[in-house]
């Protein structure tokens, strides 16, 4: 549960999309917008608790950028360079959260979670596609990105909790976002 003292700024760190759409893979033939504007859920619980918001780079759209095309997690493994690109980016990352940590003194910096997202292929927290008997298949299992991240901040000593936003049922989040405020 993480608690608020008056010398305490919590933050949330949010997968890139969250904040910005417009970097999610296009699909030709989709509503547009699926990739215009922000999750506006997310925010709005943000602002109503008070808690700052940390936008991590998108893996994908720094290495792809747009138009690229619908990969798998496969898919994005088998990119010559990817995983080390998305490995280093997660160090970056890693290594920016600790400076938060260790240099916020008053007020004292802490992370409420590190959200992900649902099908993402480098993003997933939970649930990730895969290629499974030559189909897509929702398998449990982390992002390429979020893997590498969580390995990388426990390196740094920082134990956080991983959440997954899922664009279909947005509002799925804010129950776990309060179960760890200790509001549920």
């Amino acid at each position: 549960m993480v608690k608020m003292t008056e010398l305490t700024s919590r933050i949330l760190v949010l997968s890139h999309c969250l904040l910005n759409k417009g970097t999610r893979w296009w699909q030709n033939g989709k509503p547009i917008e699926r990739n215009i504007g922000l999750a506006a859920e997310i925010v709005k619980f943000a602002i109503e608790h008070n808690i700052g918001i940390f936008q991590m780079p998108c893996p994908e759209f720094t290495f792809c950028g747009n138009p690229r095309p619908s990969r798998t997690k496969d898919e994005y493994e088998m990119l010559p360079g990817f995983k080390e690109y998305c490995n280093n980016l997660a160090g970056v990352v890693a290594d920016q959260l600790k400076t938060l940590i260790s240099m916020g003194k008053k007020p004292r910096i802490q992370i409420v979670a590190i959200v992900g997202v649902k099908r993402s292929p480098s993003c997933a927290v939970n649930n990730v596609m895969r290629v499974v008997d030559g189909k897509s298949t929702l398998v449990n299992e982390r992002g390429i990105f979020i893997d590498a991240l969580e390995r990388k901040m426990l390196k740094n000593g920082l134990n956080t909790p991983f959440l997954e936003f899922d664009f279909d049922s947005p509002h799925e989040i804010i129950a776990d976002l309060k179960r760890l405020l200790g509001e549920d």
